[in-house]
C-alpha cells in the first residue's frame, strides 16, 4: 500500500490516479435512484403512478382501477373488468439544475486557479420513451388473473456535463470541468417489475388482490472523484487534475416483492379502496471501470485518457450495492354519478360476473386518494467493494482486496452515501367526465405531496423537494377500443443549503477516511418534469 506521502508526491501522474478510479464510482452510486423501484411520487423515486388514464387523474385512480395496469396499482380491481390488453408509453421530459457552492456561499473554481462556473449547471435528459404492457384474464365469474411489466418514469438516460465552456480569467472560451461531476455525471440504470397478480370478488361489494412481483434491475453510473486528498487548507480546493471518471454496472435479476389491494362498494354511489406494497432492497455486485487522467492539465476532458491502457482499470465483480426501496401505502375514496338507461357494448355484458364499464354507465366521478411512503427507512446507499459474498455492514473500515491497476493500492471497503429522506404524505385528487357515454370521456387532476429530504443531503439523482402537479386528458372509445392521451406537469419547491452541504466526495485517501475534505453537495437544486402519456385499452368479448 502506498504511503499518504507518496500519494502526494504523485498526485497529477496516472498512478495516483488509477488508484482512485475504484473509489470514484462510489458516490456516483446514488444515480441509481433514477432507475431504482417502481414505486409512486410518494417515495421520492418518481411522478404518480404510470398509466395514461392516471396520469390525466392527478394519479387518483386507486378506487377506480378500470384498466390491467391494476396488476400493479391495485389487483382488487381486476375482478370487475372484462377481459382485456393495455399498451401505454409516457414520453418523458425531466429538467434539474444545480448550482454549487462552497460553505461561503461562493462558487468553487475546479482547480489550478481556473474560474468557477458562471451559473447552474443543468442536466442533459433525453426523452426515452417508457412503455407499458398489461393485460387482464377472467378465470371464473369471481376471479381474475393479471399480469404485466411497469418501470419507473420519472427518469430516462440522465446525462450531466463532465466539462463547461466558459470564459476563462483572459476572456477566452476555453473547457474547465463541470462542478458537478464529483455527484454524477451519466445515469444508464434500468429497473423492470414483472408482476402475476390475481383478484377476487367473493361478494359483489368486495373485492380483494394480491400480486407478486419480480424486480430486474440494471445498474449502471458514473462520475468522477478524488485520487487522493491534498493538505492545502481544511477543506482543500477542488483539484480536477487528481479526477478519475468511474462507471460501476451490475445485475440484480430478482428483487422481490408483493402488491395487495382492496376495493369495497358500500353505496352504489361509493368506492373505497386501499393498497399496500413492499419490495425487497436492490442487491447488485457491481463492476468497475476507471479512467485515470481524466482532464489535461488546462482543464479540457483528455481524448487519450480512455485509450491508454496504463489508465484504465477494469475489474468484474469489485464491490457490492445495496439500494432500499422504501415501503408504501394508499387510501381512496371514489363518489360515481351512474347514468340513468346506460348502455354498455357486448364485451361486458356478456362476461359472466359483475363487469364495471364507467365509461358508458357513470355520468362523471371524482376520487381523492392519500398515500404515504415509509422513505425513512432509506438511510443511504450503501455500496462496498470487495464485499461481493458479504453485505456491507460486514465490511470494515480500510483498503480491499481489490487492486488498482498501475498502483501497489487497493480501492477502500466501503463507500455509503447518507441520503437521509424523510417519510412522505400525500393526497391526489381527479376524476372524469364523460361528454358522451361510450364515446368520449374528459378527465382532470392534481396533487402534491410532503417534502421527502434535508437539504444537506440535496443531491441531483432525483429532487426531494416538496412537490405537486396537475395533469388532464381523454378517452375516445371506437367499439371495443379505448385510445387515451394525457399530459402532466410536476413541479419541485427548490432544494438550497446556502453551500452547508454533507456529502463529500470518495477520495482514495487513508487519512481522510476515503473522502474529501470538502463538501461537493453545496447549493441549490432546482426541478421540474413533463410528460405526454399515450396508451390503448383492448376490450376482448
Amino acid at each position: 500500500m502506498m504511503g499518504t506521502g507518496e500519494r502526494r508526491r504523485v498526485r497529477g501522474g496516472a498512478s495516483a490516479r488509477a488508484r482512485g478510479a475504484g473509489l470514484a464510482g462510489l458516490s456516483a452510486a446514488v444515480a441509481v435512484l433514477a432507475a431504482a423501484g417502481s414505486a409512486r411520487a410518494t417515495n421520492g423515486l418518481e411522478s404518480p403512478d404510470i398509466g395514461v388514464v392516471q396520469v390525466g387523474r392527478g394519479g387518483a385512480w386507486l378506487a377506480r382501477a378500470d384498466d390491467p395496469l391494476a396488476f400493479f396499482y391495485n389487483p382488487a380491481g381486476l375482478a370487475s373488468q372484462a377481459h382485456g390488453i393495455h399498451v401505454g408509453m409516457h414520453f418523458l421530459f425531466r429538467s434539474q439544475c444545480f448550482d454549487r457552492m462552497d460553505e461561503n456561499g461562493v462558487r468553487p473554481s475546479p482547480g489550478s486557479s481556473l474560474e468557477p462556473a458562471p451559473g447552474p449547471v443543468c442536466s442533459d435528459t433525453v426523452p426515452i420513451p417508457n412503455p407499458q404492457l398489461a393485460a387482464n384474464i377472467r378465470l371464473h365469474e369471481k376471479v381474475a388473473l393479471g399480469f404485466g411489466v411497469v418501470a419507473p418514469h420519472a427518469a430516462g438516460l440522465v446525462t450531466w456535463p463532465e466539462s463547461l465552456t466558459y470564459a476563462n480569467r483572459f476572456g477566452v472560451e476555453t473547457e474547465h470541468p463541470a462542478p458537478t461531476r464529483y455527484l454524477m455525471t451519466a445515469d444508464k440504470s434500468l429497473l423492470l417489475f414483472p408482476t402475476v397478480s390475481v383478484g377476487v370478488a367473493p361478494i359483489e361489494e368486495f373485492a380483494f388482490g394480491v400480486g407478486l412481483t419480480w424486480g430486474v434491475a440494471r445498474l449502471e453510473f458514473s462520475s468522477m472523484n478524488e485520487a487522493v486528498s491534498g493538505i492545502r487548507g481544511t477543506p482543500q480546493p477542488d483539484d480536477f487534475t487528481g479526477d478519475v471518471k468511474s462507471t460501476i454496472d451490475g445485475v440484480d435479476g430478482f428483487v422481490p416483492g408483493i402488491v395487495v389491494g382492496v376495493q369495497a362498494t358500500p353505496h352504489e354511489r361509493v368506492q373505497l379502496a386501499a393498497w399496500y406494497r413492499y419490495s425487497d432492497a436492490v442487491r447488485a455486485n457491481v463492476d468497475l471501470y476507471g479512467i485515470s487522467n481524466y482532464y489535461t492539465l488546462g482543464g479540457a476532458v483528455n481524448p487519450a485518457a480512455p485509450e491508454n491502457p496504463a489508465n484504465i482499470t477494469d475489474q468484474e465483480d469489485a464491490g457490492r450495492a445495496v439500494l432500499p426501496v422504501p415501503m408504501e401505502a394508499k387510501l381512496g375514496v371514489r363518489y360515481r354519478h351512474p347514468r340513468k338507461n346506460a348502455h354498455s357494448q357486448a364485451w361486458a355484458t356478456d362476461q359472466a360476473g359483475r363487469v364495471l364499464d364507467p365509461m358508458a354507465s357513470e355520468v362523471f366521478d371524482i376520487e381523492v386518494d392519500f398515500t404515504w411512503a415509509h422513505n425513512s427507512q432509506f438511510e443511504a446507499l450503501e455500496l462496498a467493494f470487495g464485499c461481493t459474498d458479504r453485505t456491507p455492514d460486514q465490511c470494515h473500515a480500510g483498503l480491499t482486496d481489490v487492486p488498482i491497476v498501475g498502483t501497489p493500492g487497493n480501492a477502500p471497503r466501503t463507500g455509503d452515501i447518507p441520503h437521509n429522506w424523510r417519510d412522505v404524505f400525500g393526497a391526489r385528487w381527479g376524476g372524469d367526465y364523460n361528454v358522451v357515454p361510450d364515446l368520449l370521456a374528459l378527465r382532470v387532476g392534481g396533487f402534491v405531496e410532503s417534502k421527502g429530504g434535508d437539504d444537506a443531503y440535496v443531491h441531483p439523482d432525483f429532487a426531494q423537494g416538496m412537490r405537486g402537479g396537475v395533469g388532464g386528458g381523454l378517452t375516445v372509445r371506437l367499439s371495443f377500443v379505448d385510445l387515451s392521451a394525457a399530459y402532466q406537469h410536476t413541479f419541485y419547491t427548490t432544494q438550497d443549503n446556502g453551500g452547508a452541504g454533507a456529502i463529500r466526495a470518495i477520495s482514495g485517501d487513508l487519512t481522510t477516511d476515503n473522502r474529501s475534505r470538502q463538501v461537493v453537495n453545496g447549493g441549490k437544486l432546482t426541478a421540474n418534469l413533463n410528460e405526454i402519456a399515450l396508451g390503448a385499452t383492448f376490450h376482448i368479448h
